[in-house]
């Protein structure tokens, strides 16, 4: 089974709130174009009900407008924000995308049915390594959102401040989807590296029509690759806005705010440390991840051509490893960076320059608040 098939409940879920437009690899016809319609109203209530949240809770800061003049609830506030606008660009991406979706869920179920009827021994007994188990990793990591979540809930929960402002309900929806992508970007790399082994069969065997299959394959995971840029951008952008903002909170309130200087028993300090833990991790797995595409580059290089004496044969190895010389097939942010190996020096990177302006920021905050005491 694939991983669209072994994730068709959580899918079917995630369809129901409007993060994926998601249709079984085989439906029923004349059902896609109904199921994308219901999608397209479901993102309109969502992003309806997500307006009126917002508005609801612009409602209730002005009546806490007296914190607005201090930079430390400002930084908070900008937090919050940074993943409701993250979760609002996600489901418009999400709309526009959605017949490419569709595409996606085709390609990738070919190209795992083509694996399972390689006729292959030496495929067949490698075969259980790649499918793993897709339903119980994406249940374990629905899992740990929730408890993360109910633990962030109960641990800062202030019976004065309204419910609207505490819970933070988008947060654990474009959390959830990222264990998805995650599992959706592992199926694709693990589909890479079969394929490696795929080809240096069909080499080794002179095999020309199954060698032809191969390449179609090869094509068709290019193709996806290309499919997850487009749809999954916004939200590589969204994770990255989003670590980074977080990132600046943790600094500006347990080290900033603390004039330079780190206590243990400070406020914030246990919550903050699970929060940087718990980014890192979302962040870390879909860098460990996807890396694992550039098997499709590596193709050639993973095999020997003593063997290959077929003319026909020759001229196609020798036509796929120039290919492979000028492809550099990566997930992107919409070409901005690479989610490999970009993503991380631009997270620190930034981070170090926000560390500088919030410190000047703190400075003029202390310059001010020293002011209006000599005032009075």
């Amino acid at each position: 089974m694939g991983i669209f098939r072994e994730l068709h409940v959580l899918l079917t879920i995630y369809k129901c709130c409007s993060l994926v437009p998601y249709v079984p690899p085989r439906p029923a016809r004349g059902s896609v174009k109904s199921v994308y319609r219901c999608f397209r109203l479901r993102i309109v209530l969502a992003l309806g009900v997500i307006l009126f949240i917002t508005w609801l809770r612009a409602q209730i800061l002005t009546e806490y407008s007296l914190f607005l003049n201090s930079l430390s609830y400002v930084m908070w506030l900008l937090a919050s924000t940074v993943d409701t606008i993250a979760l609002s660009l996600l489901l418009i991406a999400n709309g526009i995308n959605v017949t490419h979706y569709g595409t996606l869920i085709k390609l990738l179920d070919r190209f795992e049915g083509a694996i399972d009827r390689w006729p292959s021994t030496a495929t067949t007994v490698n075969r259980s390594p790649a499918y793993p188990p897709y339903r119980w990793m994406a249940m374990v990591g629905v899992c740990l959102c929730t408890v993360y979540y109910w633990y962030g809930f109960f641990s800062n929960f202030e019976p004065d401040i309204s419910l609207v402002l505490q819970i933070r309900w988008e947060l654990l929806l474009v959390d959830v989807y990222v264990v998805h992508v995650f599992l959706l970007l592992l199926a694709m790399g693990r589909c890479a590296k079969r394929l490696q082994s795929m080809y240096g069969e069909t080499v080794q065997r002179a095999d020309v029509t199954n060698l032809c299959a191969v390449l179609h394959l090869r094509d068709d995971l290019l193709h996806c690759v290309t499919l997850v840029n487009r749809i999954y951008g916004t939200l590589f952008l969204g994770i990255s806005a989003s670590m980074l903002i977080s990132m600046t909170c943790i600094v500006y309130f347990d080290f900033v705010y603390t004039g330079l200087q780190f206590y243990h028993d400070q406020p914030y300090l246990v919550e903050h440390s699970v929060m940087l833990l718990w980014k890192c991790v979302l962040t870390g797995g879909l860098l460990a991840v996807a890396g694992s595409i550039q098997a499709i580059t590596q193709i050639p290089w993973h095999c020997t051509f003593e063997s290959v004496h077929n003319r026909p044969l020759a001229a196609m190895v020798d036509k796929l490893h120039y290919k492979c010389l000028f492809q550099d097939v990566r997930f992107t942010a919409y070409g901005l960076f690479t989610i490999d190996s970009s993503l991380s020096y631009m997270v620190v990177s930034s981070i170090v320059t926000y560390l500088v302006i919030v410190t000047q920021f703190r400075q003029l905050e202390v310059d001010k608040a020293a002011k209006r005491m000599g005032r009075s």
